[in-house]
């Protein structure tokens, strides 16, 4: 017989956790099944280098308008990082052209990283939940309504499982749900249209990080921005951490992912080397340690033999992404499905607490303990 409990929830993402610690709030059981062997999504900074530096190798800042963020890193003790800024950055136009040095026109504004790296955020939602609420390595594959629940098929290591919820959140990006959960009965064809419709944001990108022993580009007078046609990283950023241990953090180019995809991970980290080398001279010192990550590739996040849609901001979504279905039984939240500030972490939090909400509307039972 399947297992039964109140709530479900698919995605250890901030979004889906953060609605998992709301629901926690009743007192009621909370299951979360995620298909990573990891809890924090998009949000990924693995140690790296000799001082193991934690990373950003997904999301990585907030900006003043991301109140939610602030708020919740506040509430966890998690300290804000102010982005390095000063303005002097570097221009890689050809891999065989000298590199120029350049004043940043304009000053950005203001954005702060976090840190420990952000999937810290999710990394502590997960420990206010049971040891036993977050499910890594478990894969949703169907949904099915029944009369008074919701029947959730799931691939975890020991095989398929089935458990019977009251409701159930999907907190994975809409075209992810599209293309690899069943629902039984089909969902509508205007919600189904719009989950294959809406972009992931950072579907389409990849990011690099490398350590050092030292800082060196600050002695340099350089605030750690390079701007690369050549690549195979087009934006190097600051990453240095409070106490000083050292680190850029970068975007692939195209030519970055084609070498990736073409030649593999050590082809990749060897071109990284060479264009360091390039921007900062041959005696600056090299990299300590080199990481990337593909989110074309990860399929947690992008549909295997899918093409991620490429824009430049993440639309607001249209309405029928936020509504309930099955009598509020099915329910959503990722970051795409925030009316504000979709696709970045403060939407992940807005869509975790609205779909909380959400449920608390249809189990007044539920809300009445809070």
């Amino acid at each position: 017989m399947p297992d039964s409990i109140p709530f479900g929830i698919v995605g250890a993402g901030l979004s889906g956790l953060v609605a998992a610690a709301h629901l926690r709030e009743t007192g009621h059981a909370v299951m979360v099944w995620e298909a990573r062997d990891r809890v924090g999504g998009r949000t990924w900074s693995p140690p790296l280098g000799p001082d193991s530096l934690h990373l950003d190798l997904g999301a990585a800042w907030h900006w003043r308008e991301h109140t939610r963020v602030q708020a919740l890193a506040e509430q966890l003790g998690i300290a804000r990082v102010p982005q390095h800024e000063p303005g002097i950055a570097l221009y890689e136009p050809r891999a065989e052209q000298p590199v120029q040095r350049f004043p940043w026109p304009e000053t950005p504004p203001p954005s702060w990283r976090l840190e420990g790296g952000t999937q810290t955020l999710a990394q502590h939602v997960a420990a206010t939940l049971p040891g036993d609420a977050v499910r890594l390595n478990h894969r949703v594959t169907d949904v099915r309504r029944t009369d008074a629940s919701v029947q959730v098929r799931v691939a975890g290591p020991d095989g398929p499982s089935s458990t019977t919820v009251a409701h159930l959140i999907v907190a994975v990006p809409p075209r992810l749900v599209a293309h690899t959960i069943d629902f039984d009965p089909p969902l509508p064809d205007s919600l189904a249209s719009a989950q294959r419709k809406t972009p992931t944001w950072m579907a389409a990108s990849g990011k690099a990080v490398a350590t050092f022993a030292d800082a060196f580009w600050r002695q340099q007078g350089i605030d750690g921005r390079v701007v690369s046609h050549a690549g195979p990283v087009a934006h190097w950023h600051d990453a240095v951490a409070p106490n000083g241990r050292a680190a850029l953090a970068g975007f692939l180019h195209p030519t970055g992912v084609q070498t990736l995809a073409t030649n593999g991970r050590e082809a990749l980290h060897a071109a990284i080397r060479t264009q360091l080398a390039h921007c900062f001279g041959d005696d600056a010192p090299a990299p300590t340690a080199i990481a990337t990550s593909n989110w074309r590739t990860d399929d947690a996040t992008t549909p295997p033999g899918v093409a991620p849609m490429q824009v430049e901001h993440p639309p607001t979504p249209p309405p029928v992404l936020t509504q309930p279905q099955w009598n509020g039984r099915l329910l959503w939240a990722s970051a795409e499905t925030a009316t504000e500030h979709p696709g970045y972490l403060d939407g992940a939090i807005e869509a975790g607490e609205r779909a909380a909400e959400q449920v608390f509307e249809a189990s007044p039972e539920s809300a009445s303990t809070r």
